[in-house]
């Protein structure tokens, strides 16, 4: 039998791919915390080597997967070619934004942009996909959206929370081009890397011809840099690896789990400030998930038990997701 590199595994479980979207969201809110350590370097530094380091890794899988043959003729196409583009510019920008965020004290404002991007996935799902949204999905939709305002609503900021509303649209479109992506996960995270690190390498070509500020770095801060590109590389493939095997609400709906984890160490860890209108529209987010996620498996449960026809004992039961 021919063997299969791991990374490259076809995922068609909903259970597996669920498992794999919670560990996605886990890794990227444990990501925050190497930005915090290195928020004594200018973002856009620690943005490029990001994508740098990203690169180098998904390079090193692709190659012991022997799949690096495959992206010459991806890169031939002008359809797939042009839709790698726009996707890396979408998780280029969402990278950008939460490092500036962190260093920043903003932390919060990322967290809003993670609570309003599953809004916009379902609402994506809705208008590409067609598909249908019952009666749960649009009940917890109208209490997450009522948690969102109130998050807003304790802001105190005259100004447009413009990180928030950046990020979300990034990563919503983000989710939709890779549900309709037919090129794999990893390989197309490897192309979609690359051509980011074109203008990355540009950016650390160009600091290094005034005072790069790389001249000062510590060896822990080398180490921190080099863990940027696995800790950037195994969500992201986790998160896309699951994509095709959940629709594109559930995952809408999965995304909160992020911005709460991001909440949580912003409040807890970091020390900025979130009164009673923010913890109250946390609250409700999360009761309106609690309540969808214990509806359906509730569902998958009853169809899991329920008597079937004579001769259909094989058939699979129903997916959660």
């Amino acid at each position: 039998m021919p063997r299969t590199f791991a990374p490259f595994a076809p995922i068609e479980s909903p259970r597996q791919a669920l498992l794999l979207n919670i560990s996605a969201f886990v890794l990227w809110a444990a990501a925050t915390l190497l930005f915090k350590l290195l928020t004594h370097l200018p973002v856009w530094e620690v943005f490029a080597y990001r994508v740098l380091g990203s690169l180098l890794w998904c390079l090193l899988l692709l190659a012991l997967g022997g799949a690096l043959g495959g992206a010459w003729p991806i890169l031939r196409s002008p359809r797939q070619l042009g839709g790698l583009l726009i996707s890396s510019g979408l998780i280029a920008c969402n990278w950008f934004l939460v490092i500036w965020a962190v260093a920043n004290e903003r932390l919060l404002d990322a967290s809003l942009g993670y609570y309003l991007s599953p809004l916009l996935s379902v609402l994506l799902a809705q208008l590409l996909f067609r598909e249908p949204s019952g009666r749960r999905e649009l009940a917890a939709g109208g209490l997450c959206l009522l948690g969102v305002l109130l998050i807003v609503a304790g802001e105190h900021r005259p100004e447009v929370p413009w990180i928030g509303l950046c990020i979300a649209a990034s990563f919503a479109l983000y989710s939709a081009l890779k549900k309709r992506s037919t090129v794999p996960p990893l390989l197309g995270l490897g192309l979609e890397t690359g051509l980011a690190a074109l203008p990355a390498s540009a950016l650390l070509l160009y600091g290094g011809l005034g005072a790069p500020a790389s001249n000062a770095y510590s060896p822990l801060d080398w180490g921190l840099l080099a863990a940027l590109g696995l800790i950037t590389t195994l969500p992201m493939w986790l998160y896309i690896a699951s994509v095709k095997a959940l629709s594109l609400t559930t995952l809408g709906f999965l995304q909160y789990l992020n911005p709460t984890l991001m909440f949580l160490l912003a409040v807890l860890l970091f020390g900025e400030p979130a009164g009673a209108l923010k913890l109250a529209g946390f609250g409700l987010i999360w009761c309106a998930l609690l309540g969808l996620l214990l509806s359906k498996a509730l569902a998958g449960w009853r169809s899991r038990w329920r008597p079937r026809p004579s001769g259909s004992a094989s058939d699979s039961p129903k997916e959660l997701a």
